[in-house]
């Protein structure tokens, strides 16, 4: 069977993160899972810029289908971390807010995945770097297609 040479390192490396990042969070009494931990990052980011999130960008930004979306943003409504509110300009949208529980999640988060970023580029010059995300960035988009 042909293995191919990036895509298994792409899925070692990806399985190697999860792992480490399990590991940094240790025993999770709030229950939150890295994809939603990366989701309350962005609507973290996204706030700080002023800027109202719908379900679209959340899908759009981590390139997950509608549905898988909507089952995500339920349980993290039912958990308290986040909060879906109407907006005056369309009663069908609802704009994706953080609560103060997840803020505070967001905190330990934003530190562990800095932690393992200085982990991932140890050694690394800041060409080498970027040119890596220009190389990531063109799979990503090549797998777009």
């Amino acid at each position: 069977m042909f293995r191919d040479p990036i895509g298994y390192r792409i899925k070692t490396l990806s399985n190697m993160m999860k792992r480490n990042m399990e590991c940094q969070f240790g025993p999770r009494n709030d229950r939150t899972t890295l994809m939603q931990g990366w989701i309350i990052g962005f609507l973290s980011d996204r706030e700080e810029k002023g800027l109202e999130t719908f379900q679209k960008d959340i899908e759009e930004e981590f390139s997950i289908n509608r549905s898988t979306t909507s089952e995500m943003l339920k349980l993290m409504t039912k958990r308290g971390m986040i909060q879906r509110l109407p907006v005056a300009k369309d009663a069908r949208l609802k704009k994706i807010v953080l609560t103060d529980e997840s803020r505070a999640i967001n905190q330990h988060i934003d530190r562990t995945l800095r932690e393992m970023h200085a982990r991932l580029t140890e050694g690394l010059t800041e060409t080498e770097i970027e040119s890596f995300i220009v190389v990531l960035d063109k799979l990503i988009a090549n797998a777009e297609k």
